[in-house]
């Protein structure tokens, strides 16, 4: 991405930029009109059992998402609204991570199973390894945003 803004854009361009917590955004000399910068960490359902061996209650749910910095409800949120706000003034819709494998993918995988039933596409590309909370939460939130 930091080679991308190098130089201007020739498209209306929208960014989704994910870091880690307490890392630093990609150094974008030229940023696009659109841009949503979150930090999250790369953590799945999964951490739920390592930890616990089941599946949480709610108040436990809280305590481990907010333990590992993990995607909430209100980043899905935040997506959803965004998406919503640039959908038809921009041309290009980037989604980036730290390694774009993982948390952009599934939040790519989201709005192109939002917009098109087409998000199997991502999960069955080898270079993508979308993480599942991601792509359910953003899911979820665009369905009821769009409501």
């Amino acid at each position: 991405m930091e080679k991308i803004a190098l130089k201007e854009y020739e498209k209306s361009i929208a960014l989704i930029s994910i870091t880690d917590v307490g890392w630093s955004f990609a150094e974008l000399k030229n940023k696009p009109k659109y841009l949503l910068q979150l930090e999250f960490d790369d953590v799945d359902n999964d951490v739920f059992i390592d930890e616990l061996g089941r599946m949480p209650t709610e108040d436990e749910r809280k305590k481990i998402e907010k333990k590992y910095s993990m995607f909430t409800q209100k980043e899905a949120k935040q997506i959803a609204e965004f998406y919503f706000e640039v959908a038809d003034k921009v041309e290009l819709l980037i989604c980036q991570c730290e390694h774009g494998q993982s948390r952009s993918a599934a939040v790519a995988a989201a709005i192109i199973e939002y917009q098109s039933k087409e998000g199997i596409s991502i999960f069955s590309d080898d270079n993508y390894y979308p993480n599942k909370l991601v792509f359910k939460k953003v899911l979820e939130q665009l369905i009821a945003t769009q409501s």
